[in-house]
């Protein structure tokens, strides 16, 4: 068997592994489940960071440090925008998608940066996997991307005009 093939099919079985500790993680107590985040969190709420410094949103906050809120919740992570206007809600608050454009980037750049062993195979896996699973936007992220009709209405004209041009 070709050991780069091997290598790739330990990376898919090391994400699975990955997935299912990630499911059970939270069962392990709040500490562990915040430390396993952390990584997670970090990028996610940077990429509201910058997207929102690009769009003119005025970002006035960043933390990636848990607080509790009411007895069973958990924030682990926020990004305060003080302008959050049609142009940069949107963008500013779907943000962590474009972390599956860089973890793209990753996985096609990887075996430039690093020999094809199987060590760095495995962390190339487990560094796309935390951008994938870091890339979910989160339920208030949604709120604030629908938060101004107007926003969501230029940029559908946007995506629209886009769509003519290329087909």
């Amino acid at each position: 068997m070709d050991p780069e093939r091997w290598h790739h099919f330990a990376g898919v079985l090391l994400v699975i592994m990955l997935a299912v500790l990630q499911g059970r993680v939270g069962r392990a107590g709040a500490f562990w489940q915040i430390c396993w985040a952390l990584p997670g969190t970090f990028l996610h709420e940077l990429s509201h960071l910058i997207v929102a410094a690009v769009s003119g949103g005025r970002p006035v906050g960043f933390s990636i440090f848990p607080r509790r809120e009411g007895r069973e919740r958990w924030v682990l992570g926020s990004v305060t925008i003080s302008r959050p206007g049609p142009v940069s809600a949107l963008p500013s608050a779907l943000a962590p998608l474009l972390l599956n454009l860089v973890a793209y980037y990753l996985y096609q750049q990887w075996a430039r940066w690093f020999p094809s062993d199987l060590a760095h195979t495995l962390l190339m896996y487990v560094v796309i996997y935390v951008f994938c699973y870091s890339s979910v936007p989160s339920g208030q992220d949604f709120k604030v991307a629908f938060s101004r009709p107007s926003g969501v209405a230029l940029y559908a004209l946007l995506g629209c005009g886009a769509w003519y041009l290329v087909t």
